[in-house]
């Protein structure tokens, strides 16, 4: 009899945490699993600090976004829960402005920033000697 626990996408699992980083929360799930709850996927708006969102050894409800089998990994979404079943339930974007954001393309924006801003630099400079 095979005991294996199988997730599959969009199931809604209960997770341990187990490591928080600035980039995301590790958990651990029945079966063996791990996963990371990276930061983008904790809210539809900034997050800051994680640990203002949990600690270690949290329980917390997840939705299961991939599966990795073959090496039991988990990667998982808080901000798409349901949200009878998020804690952290906001007032979140419609789906229309959520999809419209995501068709955006900042690279042009993220390239130019730092020459905008060194140039923002330079003319406060000459202005103020």
């Amino acid at each position: 009899m095979n005991l294996d626990i199988i997730y599959k996408e969009n199931d809604v699992i209960e997770g341990i945490v187990t490591k928080i980083t600035k980039y995301g929360a590790f958990l651990s799930f029945d079966g063996g699993y791990f996963g990371l709850l990276h930061i983008s996927e904790i809210s539809f708006n900034f997050v800051n600090n994680i640990n203002s969102y949990f600690k270690l050894g949290d329980i917390i409800n997840v939705l299961v976004k991939k599966v990795d089998k073959n090496n039991k990994f988990l990667s998982v979404s808080l901000k798409d829960l349901p949200s009878d079943l998020n804690p952290f339930k906001e007032i979140t974007p419609s789906k229309k402005i959520v999809s419209y954001l995501k068709e955006i393309d900042f690279s042009k924006l993220e390239k130019m920033l730092p020459i905008m801003i060194n140039k923002e630099l330079e003319r406060e400079k000459t202005e103020n000697d």
